[in-house]
C-alpha cells in the first residue's frame, strides 16, 4: 500500500484514498479562460518525459490536447502536436536541448522556459496557467515565478522529488539554490498555491534527493503564498526515477492540478480516513 504524509502548516494530514472524482464535462473557452497545465523535466529528461502520466490522465478524464516544447540552445523553440481549439486545459510540456545537471544550467534554464512562455501565451492567449516540475523542473519553476512575476502567471505548482536544497541531507547546510531561491521568494504571487511531493526509501530518501531537500521548499513558499503543502509517498515506485509514475502523484496532480479544486485542502481532507 502507498501512503502519503501530508505536513501543512498548522498541522498534520494522514492517510490519503484513491477515489476518483469525474470532471466536469469541458466547454469551448474564451481566449482568456484557457489555463494550460505546463510540465517541465529534470536533468536528462525530454519532451517525452511525462507520456505515460499523459496517458493515464487521459483514460480517467475527458481528453487533453497536449503541445511538446523543446526550447535550444540558441533560444529557438520547436514544437510537436498542437492545441486544440475547444480545449480549455490543455497538456503542455517544455524541456530543454541542454538538459544538464547544475545550478548554471537551471538559471539557463529558467530564461529558456520563459522565452517559450512568451511564445506560447503569444499564440495560445493564456494569463494563467498551472505548473508541474519534476525534480529540477520545480526548481526552475519556482525560479520563473519568482523572477516574471509581471509575466503569465503561474497560479498552482506541484513538483516532484524537486531539490530545493541540493543534495545536503540537512537543512542548516544551506546550498547556493536554496540560497537563490530565498533572495526572490518575496516576488512569488501572494495568490499562488504549492504542492511539494517527494519520495522515501528505506534510507529516508527516494534514492537521490534527500526528503530534507524537498521539504527545504517551505524555506522559499511558507508565509510568501497563500497555501504551501509538502507531501510524501513510499512504497515500490517512490524512488526518485519512478516519482512521475507513482500511483498516487499521478492522483495528486489529477485531484489538485487537473480540476482545480477552489480550497487548496477540500480534495485531500474529504478523503482522509
Amino acid at each position: 500500500m502507498i501512503c502519503v504524509f501530508c505536513l501543512i502548516i498548522g498541522g498534520v494530514i494522514g492517510t490519503l484514498g484513491t477515489t476518483r472524482v469525474a470532471v466536469q464535462g469541458l466547454v469551448s473557452p474564451q481566449k482568456a479562460d484557457r489555463q494550460p497545465i505546463v510540465f517541465v523535466p529534470g536533468s536528462g529528461g525530454t519532451n517525452d518525459r511525462f507520456d505515460q502520466l499523459f496517458k493515464t490522465v487521459n483514460q480517467h478524464y475527458r481528453q487533453h490536447s497536449i503541445l511538446k516544447v523543446e526550447v535550444m540552445a540558441d533560444g529557438q523553440v520547436k514544437t510537436k502536436g498542437q492545441i486544440v481549439w475547444r480545449d480549455k486545459v490543455p497538456l503542455i510540456v517544455v524541456s530543454f536541448e541542454n538538459n544538464n545537471d547544475g545550478d548554471e544550467n537551471v538559471f539557463k534554464q529558467t530564461e529558456w522556459f520563459e522565452k517559450a512562455m512568451q511564445q506560447l501565451t503569444k499564440q495560445y492567449h493564456f494569463k494563467k496557467f498551472n505548473g508541474v516540475g519534476y525534480s529540477n523542473g520545480g526548481l526552475v519553476l519556482t525560479r520563473y515565478a519568482e523572477r516574471y512575476p509581471k509575466e503569465a502567471q503561474l497560479s498552482r505548482l506541484l513538483t516532484i522529488g524537486t531539490p530545493y536544497n541540493g543534495l545536503n541531507a540537512s537543512i542548516k547546510d544551506e546550498s547556493p539554490m536554496l540560497t537563490d531561491l530565498k533572495s526572490q521568494k518575496e516576488h512569488l504571487s501572494k495568490k499562488m498555491v504549492v504542492y511539494s511531493v517527494g519520495g522515501t526509501t528505506t534510507g529516508g530518501d527516494d534514492g537521490i534527493v534527500p526528503a530534507s531537500s524537498v521539504a527545504a521548499g517551505r524555506e522559499v513558499f511558507q508565509n510568501q503564498i497563500a497555501h504551501y503543502m509538502s507531501m510524501f509517498v513510499s512504497g515500490n515506485d517512490a524512488k526518485h526515477t519512478s516519482l512521475p509514475e507513482n500511483e498516487t502523484i499521478v492522483y495528486l496532480i489529477e485531484e489538485l492540478i487537473v480540476q482545480q479544486p477552489v480550497d487548496p485542502q477540500k480534495p485531500l481532507s474529504a478523503k482522509l480516513k
